[in-house]
């Protein structure tokens, strides 16, 4: 389940899903709420990236490789 709303994951990961936290790179704005930026769920939370289509491409080359 891919998201940027940390508290939007814990449904989610208490369901079994794998959690990805979506976060704006550094020279990015972020247009979330302020309440909607705190990460006060990090168990729910199994990989955080600023980088999506990079961490589908680490993803798919692991997945690849059989790790």
């Amino acid at each position: 389940m891919f998201e940027d709303i940390a508290k939007n994951l814990t449904v989610p990961s208490a369901l079994g899903m794998t959690t990805v936290l979506v976060v704006p790179r550094l020279d990015q704005a972020d247009f979330r709420e302020a309440h909607d930026r705190i990460v006060d769920d990090a168990p729910a939370i199994d990989f955080v990236t600023n980088d999506l289509s990079g961490f589908l491409v680490s993803v798919n080359a692991q997945r690849r490789a059989g790790g």
